[in-house]
């Protein structure tokens, strides 16, 4: 099985992961693990493209078939993990579901081995209310680029 694009040393991480944003009724799909959320993705695989990352990680976490509309925002993302200076590249697509009840209108737990994390719908204006990464998405989320964006972050 290939490896995560995700190293590590004893003093640094380095990352590239891929992103879902899933809108439906004015309402985003965010994850939920001890009260931090996220939009769902992950780690790319060594040799797979950014896009087949998120559509393998829907699958696996949702159950979901998703399709990749389009590129919206490329990060270059750099905090502190475990003591490890971090940085991360990650990709953000806007996406659809290839049947809309593949994911249900209320909360649900992942079908992923870390059944801890929950996934539901928020609106956006509680969204910016919540502790969520990336932070920039509370901002972004109103308007949706037309062409893709580059973002730098520091978390």
């Amino acid at each position: 099985m290939p490896k995560d694009w995700h190293f590590r040393d004893e003093t640094s991480v380095c990352l590239f992961r891929t992103v879902g944003v899933l809108l439906r009724n004015n309402k985003i799909l965010v994850q939920c693990d001890e009260g931090i959320y996220a939009l769902p993705g992950g780690h790319v695989k060594i040799g797979e493209t950014s896009e087949e990352t998120l559509i393998r990680e829907y699958r696996e976490e949702t159950g979901a078939k998703i399709i990749c509309n389009r590129l919206l925002w490329v990060e270059e993302t750099f905090w502190e993990w475990d003591n490890k200076d971090a940085h991360g590249i990650v990709f953000y697509y806007l996406i659809s579901l290839e049947n809309n009840a593949d994911i249900p209108d209320d909360c649900f737990i992942s079908q992923k081995d870390n059944c801890n994390i929950t996934l539901k719908w928020v609106s956006k204006e509680e969204m910016k209310q919540l502790q969520i990464y990336p932070s920039f998405i509370k901002e972004k989320i109103d308007n949706i680029p037309d062409s893709i964006e580059r973002i730098i972050s520091y978390e």
